[in-house]
């Protein structure tokens, strides 16, 4: 991937009382233009209602590209936005603040670094790039509504056959939250994700590595329907966001775009909680909206399934491999965890199956503790198979590859267990459900 120089001599500004910032810029190499930018907003914070974001309208070449949804607040934050595959020579993008597009408190958007990167047709991470998806915004109580609930934040992607020469490529975004999904604190215990991902585009790739059969988009329940939809910006499919759940229709009916390139691989052996890590801001983002929005017990408490604070939590990530059975015989597991000064261990799902984590790939959950416990009260991890047929089967669990808090006000990853990641493996069975994977050094 090759990098464009800095493209600002100084921080640029744009708000209510107007301003333009327009910049050409020329590039060595033809190829998939990402532009990278660090943005601070005056007078927002995603957390708090009427403040939660402003918007930038970005327009390159003269046209109009997409908007740029600035949820970090008032804090510096790294926004990545794809412009289309350029060639060889001058460009142009300009920046205007979009009050339609803005809270109501939100005053100027400050951007404080902004440069291209030129991905090269040659470049492995040119297929995921050139093949994002381009959302087209929300809208179905306000135009543009994304700019205070359920924001897409970023974007990943997986080869599910193995890699590019499987020539099978899926997208997932994480978003802040998810107005009618799954329950928050059920979600946390199923997925050990704070922010919602969902799936929302996949396709096979012709031999150039563009997408061009068996085009898949999530649609009505969750499933796939087949696309038959445009692309833009010089190949991208075009998907509208529809509903309260993350799904999508592949007709354009809102006026703003959101240009997330898919720049980072889910490893084959890691769960998709573990691109919030590599995307750490996204915790911070969906604890501000769920408190935002009234989802939060105050205080926590460790007996109630109600969502608390996020911190309240310790986040658990494992790898899952099924060594006898099949896919359809794999247990759910829950995860128990013992805390110093506690008789009876805490559990995951609270010992309801509804919450359980199935499947026999690896798996991540968040169980939730007594409000203030630190990391090195953690004493103990085990984690237990909940067989829901008779057929026999053998799981091994490996790790944990995670085991933290989140901490402070921005909710940051906090220090990692002691130990951990750990390459710990437990094998379960019906003869043998349950197995302590990680104690304390």
């Amino acid at each position: 991937m090759g990098k464009g120089k800095e493209l600002l001599e100084r921080p640029a500004v744009v708000g209510r009382g107007g301003g333009v910032y327009r910049h050409r810029f020329a590039v060595p190499d033809a190829g998939e233009a990402i532009l990278n930018m660090r943005i601070a907003a005056a007078g927002t914070h995603w957390g708090k209602a009427g403040q939660e974001a402003g918007t930038l309208r970005v327009e390159f070449e003269g046209n109009y590209s997409q908007h740029l949804i600035v949820y970090g607040g008032e804090q510096e934050t790294l926004y990545q936005r794809f412009l289309g595959d350029i060639g060889v020579g001058a460009h142009e993008v300009m920046f205007t603040f979009s009050p339609e597009g803005s809270a109501q408190g939100a005053q100027w958007i400050r951007t404080i670094s902004m440069s291209v990167d030129i991905i090269e047709r040659d470049d492995p991470i040119y297929i995921p790039a050139s093949n994002s998806p381009l959302l087209q915004g929300r809208a179905e109580k306000e135009s543009y509504e994304m700019r205070k609930s359920d924001v897409p934040m970023r974007a990943f992607f997986r080869y599910p056959k193995g890699g590019p020469t499987g020539r099978e490529i899926e997208f997932f975004y994480i978003y802040s939250h998810l107005d009618k999904a799954v329950d928050p604190a059920q979600r946390l215990s199923q997925t050990g994700c704070l922010a919602p991902i969902e799936w929302s585009f996949r396709g096979s790739l012709d031999s150039a590595g563009h997408v061009a059969k068996n085009l898949a988009f999530q649609g009505r329940n969750h499933a796939p329907h087949g696309f038959a939809g445009t692309f833009d910006m010089r190949g991208h499919p075009v998907l509208q966001s529809v509903g309260f759940e993350g799904m999508f229709h592949d007709k354009r009916v809102t006026p703003y775009a959101i240009g997330i390139p898919a720049l980072e691989m889910l490893p084959e052996d890691r769960p998709e909680a573990w691109m919030q890590n590599v995307y750490p801001e996204t915790y911070r983002t969906a604890a501000w909206e769920l408190m935002r929005e009234g989802k939060v017990e105050k205080p926590g408490n460790p007996a109630s399934k109600a969502l608390s604070d996020p911190h309240d939590y310790l986040f658990l990530h494992f790898g899952r491999h099924l060594t006898q059975g099949d896919g359809k015989n794999a247990p759910p597991i829950e995860v128990l965890v013992s805390i110093r000064g506690q008789d009876k261990p805490f559990s995951s799902t609270f010992g309801d199956n509804r919450w359980l984590n199935a499947g026999s790939e690896a798996f991540a959950t968040a169980c939730k503790l007594p409000p203030g416990t630190p990391v090195e009260a953690v004493t103990q991890i085990a984690v237990r198979a909940v067989p829901q047929r008779r057929d026999p089967f053998q799981v091994e669990v490996s790790g944990p590859q995670a085991a933290f808090f989140l901490t402070g006000p921005a909710y940051q990853i906090g220090p990692m267990a002691p130990g951990v990641p750990a390459e710990s493996k437990v094998v379960l069975s019906r003869e043998t459900p349950q197995a302590t994977i990680w104690k304390a050094v």
